[in-house]
């Protein structure tokens, strides 16, 4: 059998060929010679002045009391960080006033042209009073009249009297 192999393949397994006999020659060269150069000896030299098992070159323990006071892992050694400040007082908010029945009652209303009154008397009293608009019975001043109510009204709070609740 006829091995057949192309020009440009023969031409690349020779160049392959000659680079690893040209690398093995160099190899086998550098092997052989003796002019490679004596490394010397590294010569390690740690610094201390007296051997370390030499008690009596030793520091006395309190020649290292700034150390020990405060060691290098401890919790002692962080550095200073102010506590937060305290929260603010939370605000209390004022107590909404307390609804008390004045215990007024509507007893009656009286309504011609533009006169408008109501009888208005308090459940402890028996007397009461014919009052008509803006006036004042109780501490209360009478805002409005109407055929079934009045309203009334004392330091922002405002109450209606009917004249036939609904109770």
């Amino acid at each position: 059998m006829k091995l057949r192999i192309s020009p440009l393949a023969a031409a690349g397994l020779l160049a392959g060929l000659s680079v690893n006999m040209w690398l093995l020659t160099d190899l086998m060269t550098d092997v052989m010679s003796d002019s490679s150069a004596a490394i010397d000896k590294a010569d390690w030299n740690l610094g201390l002045s007296a051997p370390v098992g030499n008690v009596n070159n030793r520091k006395p323990i309190e020649a290292y009391k700034q150390i020990l006071a405060r060691p290098v892992f401890f919790k002692s050694r962080e550095p200073f960080v102010p506590p937060p400040p305290p929260p603010p007082p939370a605000l209390i908010a004022a107590p909404p006033p307390v609804v008390v029945d004045p215990g007024l009652v509507l007893g009656g209303v009286m309504i011609k042209n533009d006169l408008r009154k109501a009888y208005v008397f308090s459940r402890a009293n028996a007397g009461g009073a014919w009052i008509g608009e803006g006036d004042d019975f109780m501490g209360w001043q009478i805002r409005s009249i109407n055929r079934t109510s009045a309203k009334l009204e004392q330091k922002g709070r405002s109450i209606d009297l009917q004249l036939y609740p609904q109770e």
